[in-house]
């Protein structure tokens, strides 16, 4: 650890090497070895007094806007950011690509009451990647409560143009709760960034229902596709008429434009529908309209990666991530603007200390995934990739539940790492909100594909804040951005990568 006076003259000597009026920064005499403390310190100082966090966020929610997989804007966000990595002094700055089979552009999607005829317009979103109705359908409304083939069997020949209901309403919880709910195992009272799943009759305790469990929500569809239904609905389960959105692509064009269209309503409207479709002896019909549109494949969609090369150990990796993609009902700012502008301010930060002579021991690649909302595509194919390399990865890093502040690190039940990590985290205390490693771990985002393939990867723990209501929905805009947290979370993923970054070995694999 460096004396008192050297960490002074040194944080003294890189702040006006890193303030934007210096420009002979090579001047600087670099750190020696050992002086990680103040190394911290820098770092921290630096995200806090110069960050570009917030200005980059607004660029990305507002001027580029939603960045649905394979579309144009995701493209326009790939480019932008590598040219922001060049610009921050990153080194080997690429796109990546790799494809998906088809595209999707949303359409309009709109319903209305039909019988009773009170005017009632239904808010509705599109499930990703289903198609459109091929005009208006006008139905009734069934719920749907079969278990049994048979059960469907009732149905033949009485769903032509008709919305499906599959489940009653959804318990959501009052506004004024922003708790998540706590989910069993290992990851019990953490958010997950698991997609919302449509009902499946799999789940049904019935022993009667053996048949439909073993065939799933794939036979109830092909039976409703089959009967000419217009489209499945689905109750959104968010307060406050948000609507949400998740989905995925099948293997071809063809396969995606012969599923059923699918669609979430806004909860209030998903009850008000479920009751009147439950009343005895009453016909309770919509109207329907949906247009969504396929793009011929394969399209190729990109990650954008950049580098500040190791000193030491330039053949040795710590990925520090989040996915630049986003749904599209709102700008896709907490899912996961967030999380990419916070990696975009530690590459900047690092490259500067680099810059300065703090260079760290191995190669610190910092990657925005894309397709993650789709099944976490992106960093799976990245591993696919680099797999000849992964040996060498001591490490991954992800960003990626919103606005809040990071209290933790999810560590997998890796206690091997725990051992080596903990005594490196010093500096953290003194950052406000930052509890320590979690033996847990989440579900649902990047670091996952990593784990799988044996490297560590960890997600941060993040308070919840408004992400239950923001998730995947319309109101997930830069005003919910809170920059004091974001920042935060810079400071504690900037000192974590790069204290892993200067270690003597890899962490272990454990």
């Amino acid at each position: 650890m460096p004396r008192p006076a050297f960490a002074a003259a040194a944080f003294l000597g890189l702040a006006l090497a890193l303030s934007p009026t210096t420009t002979r920064s090579a001047e600087l005499a670099p750190a020696p070895r050992g002086s990680s403390a103040a190394l911290d310190a820098l770092l921290l100082a630096e995200v806090k007094e110069r960050s570009e966090l917030m200005k980059n966020l607004q660029y990305m929610s507002d001027v580029i806007g939603p960045r649905l997989t394979g579309s144009k804007n995701l493209e326009r966000a790939n480019n932008w950011t590598a040219e922001k990595m060049k610009a921050y002094g990153l080194e080997n700055v690429r796109l990546e690509p790799w494809e998906i089979p088809v595209g999707w552009v949303r359409g309009k999607a709109t319903m209305r009451l039909v019988d009773p005829d009170n005017g009632r317009e239904l808010a509705i979103a599109s499930y990703g990647w289903t198609p459109g109705t091929g005009g208006k359908k006008t139905g009734k409304v069934v719920v749907l409560t079969a278990r049994t083939k048979a059960d469907l069997d009732a149905h033949r020949g009485k769903l032509k143009d008709a919305t499906v209901l599959l489940s009653a309403p959804k318990e959501v919880k009052p506004i004024t709760d922003l708790n998540y709910p706590a989910p069993a195992g290992p990851s019990a009272g953490q958010p997950r960034k698991d997609e919302p799943k449509l009902p499946d009759p799999k789940s049904s305790t019935d022993p009667k229902a053996t048949d439909l469990r073993q065939s799933g929500l794939d036979a109830v569809t092909e039976f409703l596709k089959a009967e000419g239904a217009a489209c499945v609905c689905t109750d959104a389960g968010k307060p406050h008429g948000l609507l949400v959105t998740t989905g995925g692509w099948p293997a071809d064009r063809a396969a995606a434009e012969a599923r059923l269209p699918r669609v979430f309503m806004a909860h209030e409207h998903y009850a008000l529908l479920h009751r009147l479709a439950t009343r005895p002896d009453a016909t309770t019909k919509v109207e329907v309209e949906i247009e969504n549109t396929f793009v011929p494949g394969p399209v190729t969609v990109y990650n954008t990666v950049g580098e500040v090369t190791g000193g030491e150990k330039p053949d040795e990796f710590v990925v520090v991530g989040a996915h630049l993609d986003s749904w599209e009902l709102a700008s896709g700012t907490t899912d996961n603007a967030t999380g990419s502008c916070v990696v975009l301010e530690i590459a900047r930060t690092v490259a500067a200390l680099a810059k300065a002579g703090e260079r760290p021991r191995r190669t610190i690649r910092f990657v925005l995934f894309t397709g993650e909302e789709q099944g976490l595509h992106g960093s799976k194919k990245y591993c696919e990739r680099h797999k000849d390399e992964l040996p060498r990865h001591s490490a991954a890093l992800v960003h990626d539940t919103g606005t809040g502040k990071v209290h933790g690190l999810g560590l997998h039940g890796r206690t091997a790492v725990r051992e080596v990590l903990e005594p490196q985290l010093g500096a953290l205390a003194k950052v406000d909100g930052w509890k320590g490693l979690d033996m847990r771990g989440m579900g649902g985002t990047d670091h996952l594909s990593f784990h799988a393939a044996g490297v560590p990867g960890f997600a941060c723990l993040q308070d919840i804040d408004e992400y239950r209501l923001t998730h995947h929905t319309q109101s997930d805009t830069f005003d919910k951005a809170k920059e004091p947290n974001l920042v935060q979370g810079a400071q504690v993923l900037g000192v974590a990568v790069v204290r892993i970054a200067n270690l003597p070995e890899l962490l272990p694999r454990k």
